[in-house]
């Protein structure tokens, strides 16, 4: 038995945005039931008026594994002459890795894409320790899927959240 469908062609203006309608939602049932959420970087900042002794200016614990993808520092007051660098590091007792940066201007962009696993430290320090005063640092970590709650919407309750918050929009 073969159903036999208006033209999306004829009939009046809403007549034709109805048929649209009912050929998206059948779309939508052929791809799936369900529509799936993204997680975001997870942002980790600080700030310090000095390093310590060290010269160490930020400290977390990263509780799970997953990847700091991008940062930057801004340095209030800056010692050019001292040819400061900035240590990121990432340690554990199952190893870890170093990235070092120049610092030649106030403002800087990192992009480290260092992975971590959970318990692993992740550390900022400057050197030489008196070059920078006045340390903002900020990354952005993602967290690997299996850390993700993964929860399924069906597409039909979906689309009803969406026109309930279309409603409450245009009744403001």
């Amino acid at each position: 038995m073969t159903v036999k469908r208006k033209s999306i062609l004829s009939g009046s203006v809403e007549d034709r945005f109805a048929m649209v309608e009912v050929h998206i939602k059948q779309l939508n049932r052929r791809r799936g039931n369900y529509v799936i959420g993204v997680t975001p970087p997870i942002p980790v900042f600080d700030y310090t008026e000095k390093p310590d002794e060290t010269g160490i200016v930020f400290r977390k614990l990263m509780p799970a594994s997953g990847i700091v993808t991008v940062g930057c520092m801004y340095v209030e007051e800056l010692t050019k002459k001292s040819n400061p660098q900035a240590v990121l590091d990432v340690d554990g007792p199952i190893g870890g890795a170093r990235v070092k940066i120049d610092i030649g201007r106030q403002a800087l962009s990192i992009q480290p894409k260092m992975p971590v696993e959970a318990g692993q430290r992740l550390t900022l320090s400057i050197d030489p320790p008196d070059a920078c005063s006045g340390i903002w640092t900020a990354f952005l970590f993602e967290i690997d899927d299996q850390h993700i709650r993964k929860q399924s919407q069906l597409v039909e309750g979906f689309l009803k959240l969406v026109e309930e918050a279309d409603e409450e929009l245009s009744d403001a």
